[in-house]
Parts: C-alpha cells; sequence; structure tokens
C-alpha cells in the first residue's frame, strides 16, 4: 500500500515522514497533517491543521480543500496517544469522499499506522527521526526547505525595525515624483540575481515603484519560481516599511508558491493581507496560492491587468 501511493513513499512509511516537513515547509507539531495527491502536481500537496481542534471542524476543513482532481490523500497526527481515535474516525469519513492511502500517528519519535491489516510498521510503531531520512537528504539536495516550526516561516516576513528606518531615511531623500520605467524595476532586481542584498537606496526605490500599477505587474511578470527571486522579494518585504510592504509580500507570496513553498507564501500574504486586507494584487495571489493548483498549470506571464480587481475594491 505505502509503496504505490504516491512516489516519494518507495522507501515506506519512515520515509514519508521524512517527506512531511518539506512539503509543508516547516516540521509540525501538535497538527493533522493531510497529504493531498493530485495526479498533475510533481509533489502532493500537504495542510496542516490544528490537531486539538474538533474532528467536525476538522473534517469540515480537509472536505474543503478535497477537489475533482483528488486521487487520494494519507492523515498524520502528530501529537499524543489518546487523539489516535479522532484520526481513525476522520479518515472513515473522508473514505466517503476520497480514497485514504493511510492514517498514521506520531508521538514522541515513534510512528504508528492506523490502518487496519496494514504491516507498513510493526504493532507498536517504529522509531523515526524525520530529519535523517534518506527523503529529507534528497529533498535538501534539491532544494527544498524544511524550518524547525511554522513561527519560522513568519519570522521570515516578520519587519527588520533597523532596515525599515534605513529604508525609509532613503526614501526621504528620493523624489517620489521621478519616473521609474519598467526596465528600471528590472534593473533594481537584477544584483540579487548574483546573490547581491540590494542597498537601501534600491530597496526604496523598488518600494515606490511598485505602488506604481504598471510597474507592478512588471515586476510580477518578471517574478517565476526562481530561488534568488523569493529571496530578493522576501528580504524587501522585512525591509520595507509598513505603507510600502503590501506589493513586495505579494510578490514573495506568489514566488514562493511558484517554488512550491504554499506554507510559507500564505506566511506572506498574512503580512500583506494585515496592512491592507482590500489590496487587488494581494487578492489576485491570494486566489491563485488559495485554489492550490500546481504552477505549470497558470500560464505565465498572465495577461490579466491589475485594474481587476481594483486596487482598493472590496468583496
Amino acid at each position: 500500500m505505502l509503496e504505490s501511493a504516491f512516489p516519494p513513499r518507495a522507501g515506506g512509511s519512515d520515509q514519508l515522514l521524512g517527506l512531511v516537513p518539506y512539503l509543508l515547509g516547516y516540521h509540525p507539531t501538535d497538527a493533522l497533517v493531510a497529504i493531498i495527491h493530485q495526479p498533475e502536481r510533481r509533489w502532493p500537496h500537504a495542510i496542516s491543521l490544528p490537531l486539538n481542534e474538533p474532528a467536525e471542524a476538522l473534517l469540515e476543513h480537509l472536505a474543503l480543500r478535497i477537489r475533482d482532481r483528488t486521487a487520494g490523500i494519507i492523515l498524520i497526527g502528530y501529537g499524543p496517544h489518546n487523539q489516535r481515535r479522532k484520526i481513525i474516525e476522520i479518515s472513515e469519513v473522508l473514505r466517503l469522499l476520497v480514497p485514504v492511502f493511510g492514517r498514521f500517528l506520531y508521538d514522541d519519535g515513534v510512528l504508528t499506522c492506523l490502518t487496519p491489516q496494514c504491516d507498513c510498521t510493526p504493532a507498536d510503531g517504529i522509531a523515526v527521526d524525520p530529519r535523517s531520512t534518506q527523503t529529507a537528504a534528497r529533498m535538501a539536495m534539491i532544494g527544498r526547505v524544511a524550518l524547525p516550526s511554522r513561527q519560522d516561516l513568519h519570522t521570515l516576513v516578520a519587519p527588520d525595525p533597523v532596515a525599515q528606518t534605513e529604508t525609509q531615511a532613503a526614501l526621504d531623500t528620493l523624489d517620489e515624483n521621478g519616473a521609474l520605467s519598467e526596465t528600471d524595476v528590472a534593473s533594481l532586481m537584477a544584483p540579487a540575481q548574483t546573490g547581491e542584498r540590494l542597498t537601501a537606496d534600491q530597496v526604496a526605490r523598488l518600494c515606490l515603484a511598485l505602488h506604481d500599477k504598471d510597474r507592478l505587474t512588471a515586476a510580477w511578470h518578471q517574478t517565476s519560481g526562481r530561488l534568488w527571486q523569493r529571496e530578493l522579494w522576501l528580504d524587501v518585504t522585512r525591509r520595507a516599511p509598513q505603507q510600502h510592504v503590501v506589493a513586495p509580500a505579494s510578490l514573495a507570496a506568489w514566488s514562493a508558491w511558484r517554488c512550491g513553498q504554499d506554507a510559507l507564501a500564505e506566511a506572506a500574504l498574512d503580512r500583506a493581507n494585515k496592512v491592507d486586507p482590500a489590496d487587488g494584487f494581494a487578492r489576485i495571489v491570494s486566489l491563485i496560492v488559495g485554489a492550490h493548483l500546481p504552477a505549470h498549470r497558470v500560464r505565465w506571464p498572465v495577461a490579466q491587468s491589475l485594474d481587476t480587481p481594483s486596487s482598493r475594491s472590496h468583496p
């Protein structure tokens, strides 16, 4: 059963556990993780929900995430032994909607299979360290990242007060009415491609440029799934003063999603939405990320104008 569910699980249930943090982007705790297989995606999609929520609430969340393209699902509970009944009950209901390839509980370093008649682990479970599996090593080698906790994702997009002050000082010296062409936006992004960190002046100029719809569209069209672009927009998000952060945070979310890091994308969008929940560009990116489509299915660059929805429109 394990070998046939998903290609990354070919090594067994311990290798599955090693894969999860790289699908989420962090190591989960006290969580119910659902691994959702869609045939058109290279990697399955993973979501994490608080395990201490009532079973009914967890089922509602999961049912909303299951789509027609879903070929199967795996549930893994990260928590105490007394949560196994909840995991079993949820999986039994989900079986009415979609094939459930496996259900597991990971507690105090021991992985236990909760599927009846399955022999993928001994009855008393198997000791597993997710960080030391072959799957974890392979994922790290191809550039996937698994941070220590979910909170670390938000740290990647959290404001840096010292850098924000430096950017604001640079902004104060710029002519806010000065014209920046689309080429200038590209040239401001270019140093990051060779590993350079943008100067405060360059960050300030990007912040101003991204307030213009056409220049924001140009930056969006030039942002794909390259790691240097993700690092660029995360850095600008941390350094941008609050009134300038929505656009770079949305671009950071877009780039993270293009890299297959949905949880990091959601953290960046959370930063943007807290500043301006009505921003049109952030809403477009939120809709795309929230659809959980594989990035290769989105034709790029998109032709859609940022006029729709309006940058100040409401639902």
